[in-house]
């Protein structure tokens, strides 16, 4: 069944989504609806406000198509859209401006990471992301199919992180950057 909605999914990819934008100009996309959401929270509740807030989950959703499209050939696309999977599902879309993800963008995702676990191939820095991610296991079960996230999921490290992160790499880095920067495990004094 894996395989067969495996190949599926690779015919059918790119997902559809408006024009393809590079990792700057997504990351700035992040970061601008990230404001625009956060500038929603502290309004009083409103019909405007709530159509806002459902453009900006829109616009999200959007851009997390983009890092799908380009998970696959691009390390960076496809840590920032697990981020974003993972974020979805443990943050209130009102405070991240994030909410439901097209099913067949988070599959990308997963098939990209999956291959590159199979293969041997995620980075230092994706595998510590994963061991944290997986923290919350229950995120991942409906991908349960695929046998690297459930490896990983199975062998992962607990308390793996890093003990320091370089800050200004994570800057320009969408939320994802912002979340990293934001722990205080790693904020320097």
């Amino acid at each position: 069944m894996m395989q067969v909605f495996s190949s599926r999914l690779r015919q059918a990819s790119p997902v559809s989504c408006k024009p393809k934008m590079n990792l700057e100009s997504l990351a700035n996309k992040e970061i601008e609806l990230y404001i625009m959401t956060i500038d929603l929270y502290h309004q009083p509740q409103s019909e405007e406000n709530s159509e806002r807030l459902k453009v900006n989950f829109k616009a999200y959703k959007e851009v997390h198509r983009n890092y799908a499209n380009l998970s696959d050939i691009d390390n960076e696309a496809l840590k920032r859209g697990l981020f974003i999977q993972w974020y979805a599902m443990t943050e209130p879309n009102y405070l991240t401006g994030i909410d439901a993800l097209d099913e067949q963008a988070e599959h990308l995702i997963i098939e990209s990471l999956n291959q590159r676990i199979l293969n041997n191939d995620p980075d230092w820095e994706l595998k510590w992301m994963l061991d944290y991610y997986t923290s919350w296991d229950w995120i991942f079960d409906k991908f349960k199919d695929y046998e690297g996230l459930r490896k990983a999921i199975k062998i992962r490290q607990a308390n793996s992180l890093p003990t320091d992160i370089d800050n200004d790499n994570m800057n320009n880095r969408g939320q994802m950057g912002k979340y990293w920067n934001s722990l205080t495990a790693f904020n320097k004094k």
